[in-house]
């Protein structure tokens, strides 16, 4: 006893920010037990404790009155509901600097929500580790699961339809991701690419993952974003500086509300998120030693961004393949020295991105591909994959803005430089997904279209 009354002290001190709503926010038995541990879902089979849990928990919480703060529609529209909204819907983060932060808080409370009602004590998300297994989980292809719903793109249901590697990369080569050592670069190309692209290709043109309104009624949604999760301790663990924004206050001091198991109303700031095993007690299957950090540690590195150069886009919207557009580099004398600075990237930014509705389709970008060049995300022209979730897409948006994303283009650029060219087209090619293993081109049903396109300098220095 009094080894796990000293451990909880130590991890109530390492917590002491957090905003005391809830006493469940201190849950003696929660903090002081082992840590549940989130499991790859695919060697699960349907009759797997978690998942036949998980089905317990869904039917449970279906049949909870609809004003009941647990029941399944009402926390799917805590982070983005279809009918009209509660006053505590419509809160998830998509776009902004608090995307990592606010999900982990969500899952947690919805977590702690299914465990109570699966029937299972010991009960925790299970992730979808998509790079590995890049069919949708069988389980949740079974038709008479409450798993399953029609609302997915019917390949993916059944089976022939699979994510490309291009959508489930989020490291070198076919993804800059975790080469970034800003958090805020890091975070929002995890979000762009796998979790916008990932939405898309499992909703298609109408299933529910397509549509932010819809997309948390699908079970699959919380298997998806416990392995964006995920992605953040191993993100982390990398070392290199990279590091939370501990020493932003605006960042650090935003305090969110949710529900617990009991229907209490509870708050978080990003602060007591931080460590999700000691502050949590949740960890991944397999993961390595999560980072411990605090808020208040000023970071190592500390990062700017110059813009360099700004291309105009034509009204017109993206497409047919390849949609090109030209960017002169002819004024940009000091490039290759930019290039050449190990403390220097050059990114490119799509600006004012927007569809009326999701395309059902994603687009390979490139900087500087040759005329005649067919795409190939192995060249090192490829700076990442676009897909749009949320913001950007007016359909289903209560308050629409557009998107904003970002690629690492260091790479090419220095491909560019060396082929001795300085016209440096920005070209899109639109994918769908996989189908028997063969690639699908891309149909979008709505157009997309961008405003412009800006090359920026992100300068690193000690802090």
């Amino acid at each position: 006893m009094k080894t796990s009354r000293r451990r909880f002290l130590t991890k109530l001190g390492a917590t002491a920010s957090f905003t005391l709503l809830s006493p469940s926010l201190f849950d003696f038995k929660l903090l002081a037990g082992s840590p549940f541990v989130r499991s790859d879902v695919g060697p699960m089979t349907a009759t797997d404790p978690i998942l036949t849990g998980y089905s317990t928990a869904i039917a449970a919480m279906q049949g909870l009155p609809a004003n009941d703060v647990r029941n399944w529609t009402y926390q799917a529209g805590i982070h983005y509901g279809s009918t009209a909204p509660m006053a505590d819907w419509n809160m998830c983060q998509h776009g902004t600097h608090f995307f990592w932060a606010w999900h982990r808080m969500y899952l947690y409370w919805w977590e702690r929500i299914v465990r109570k009602y699966s029937g299972n004590p010991n009960w925790a998300l299970p992730y979808w580790n998509w790079t590995a297994n890049q069919k949708l989980p069988a389980p949740f292809r079974v038709v008479t699961s409450s798993l399953y719903t029609p609302n997915r793109d019917p390949n993916m249901n059944n089976g022939t339809g699979s994510l490309p590697a291009t959508d489930v990369a989020y490291k070198l080569p076919l993804s800059s991701d975790f080469s970034n050592l800003d958090y805020y670069s890091a975070q929002s190309g995890i979000e762009l690419s796998p979790h916008n692209v990932i939405h898309g290709d499992v909703g298609g043109f109408s299933g529910w993952m397509s549509y932010i309104d819809m997309a948390a009624q699908d079970p699959i949604f919380y298997l998806h974003h416990a392995n964006i999760d995920r992605l953040w301790d191993l993100w982390l663990a990398q070392g290199g500086g990279r590091s939370d924004p501990t020493s932003d206050s605006t960042w650090t001091g935003q305090i969110y509300n949710f529900y617990d198991e009991n229907g209490a109303t509870v708050s978080m700031t990003p602060c007591d998120i931080l460590n999700a095993a000691a502050q949590l007690n949740y960890q991944y299957e397999g993961e390595p030693a999560q980072v411990t950090q605090s808020c208040g540690t000023i970071p190592i590195w500390l990062f700017r961004y110059i813009i360099l150069l700004v291309v105009p886009f034509p009204t017109s919207p993206i497409g047919p393949d390849p949609y090109t557009v030209q960017m002169n580099l002819a004024n940009l004398p000091g490039l290759p020295t930019i290039l050449s600075n190990p403390l220097k990237q050059v990114l490119l930014e799509l600006d004012g991105v927007q569809t009326q509705q999701p395309p059902g389709a994603t687009w390979e970008v490139y900087v500087g591909l040759p005329a005649g060049v067919g795409p190939d995300p192995s060249s090192p022209f490829y700076v990442g994959k676009m897909g749009l979730f949320g913001r950007g897409v007016k359909s289903g948006s209560r308050n629409f803005q557009t998107a904003t994303f970002r690629f690492n283009a260091t790479n090419a650029l220095k491909a560019v430089i060396a082929s001795g060219s300085l016209n440096s087209p920005i070209s899109f090619f639109c994918k769908g997904i996989l189908v028997n293993g063969t690639q699908q081109p891309g149909q979008p049903r709505s157009d997309v279209t961008v405003t412009q396109g800006r090359l920026l300098v992100q300068t690193r220095s000690r802090q």
